[in-house]
């Protein structure tokens, strides 16, 4: 009965939305059907906040026929986090892309679209080395958040990502989309690579710095299309996930101790929140686990869902209400 109640007011009053970066952590859940786009991953279901804030960065050159160029990150209401090489020698205007959100099919019709106001490139981005491989995107207007659109979790100076296990990768991969088409968001559980071993002579031989993440390999990882996209691992102490790198490079797809690479964004954790022209988030305790979910948003304050916005009087009638339904179950049983 208690948790009949429960979830009758969590439909009521649902989790804590519409603004932006009150919730955060992208979270795997929901996996089905093998397929080859992240290579060894499975289709991420629809529902239940999976992803939430991941993006599809698009080219309408002859709508409704898409082109998925990179993935993204949503980082605040008004910027996406995605990799600088997404937009080497691009000819494309800026007003023939789009950002698509609150996806895992890029052929449904109930996402948010955004165009690109502004993108702005690491100042030391190389294009021949790849270093400094991060880009910020500005959104043409601000992200409404909801249960499948909030912004990713990333990691401060104070957070030990080196100690985080159980990471994931996610991507739609590079494919053409048709609007009645299915192109479903995959997701693949990858191993880090400490950047020692990763650097070695027998993996990828010196090209890893300290602005690097390396992860996946033999058989699991990222491929062309997935660029961009995050790299995310699970808080130690809680149920939501650490954005801890965005999809670079990598020497084919997914071969033996040729892991993909990804920009640290906790290296360029100040970098990012300079320029976007906001402080850096405070530090947080994890959320509690709601009964609802296999694994919970991060959120500031530590609260699963906002106050109920509901009168005491309606929730007085509602309870009466219920008591009257119960009692008559019980006749009927009777």
């Amino acid at each position: 009965m208690i948790l009949l109640c429960t979830l009758i007011l969590l439909a009521l009053c649902g989790p804590a939305h519409g603004i932006c970066g009150k919730t955060c952590g992208l979270r795997p859940m929901g996996a089905t059907f093998g397929s080859s786009r992240v290579v060894g991953g499975t289709d991420v279901m629809p529902g239940f906040g999976a992803w939430a804030g991941i993006a599809s960065i698009c080219c309408f050159w002859k709508p409704p026929i898409a082109v998925h160029i990179c993935g993204g990150t949503l980082v605040s209401a008004k910027w996406l986090l995605t990799a600088a090489h997404c937009f080497n020698n691009i000819t494309v205007p800026l007003n023939e892309w789009a950002i698509v959100l609150g996806a895992t099919s890029l052929g449904q019709s109930n996402v948010e679209v955004r165009r690109i106001k502004r993108v702005i490139i690491h100042e030391k981005y190389d294009i021949e080395l790849v270093h400094n491989d991060v880009a910020l995107l500005e959104l043409d207007r601000p992200v409404r958040c909801s249960s499948s659109i909030q912004t990713a979790c990333l990691p401060g100076p104070s957070v030990k990502v080196s100690e985080l296990k159980n990471c994931y990768v996610a991507g739609w991969g590079d494919r053409i989309v048709k609007s009645s088409g299915r192109d479903v968001l995959q997701q693949a559980k990858v191993q880090v690579v400490d950047n020692k071993i990763c650097n070695s002579s027998e993996w990828l031989r010196g090209y890893i710095y300290d602005f690097h993440v390396c992860a996946g390999q033999g058989g699991i990882g990222t491929c062309q299309g997935d660029s961009g996209g995050p790299l995310v691992c699970q808080d130690n102490s809680g149920g939501f996930f650490w954005q801890i790198g965005v999809t670079s490079w990598g020497v084919g797809c997914a071969r033996p101790k040729r892991p993909a690479v990804s920009s640290s964004t906790q290296y360029y954790y100040n970098w990012i929140w300079s320029k976007i022209g906001m402080k850096p988030a405070p530090a947080v305790t994890p959320a509690p686990v709601p009964a609802y979910t296999s694994a919970p948003l991060q959120t500031v304050p530590p609260s699963p869902m906002q106050p109920c916005p509901f009168p005491r009087e309606k929730l007085l009638q509602f309870f009466n209400l219920l008591k009257d339904i119960l009692r008559f179950l019980k006749q009927k049983m009777f």
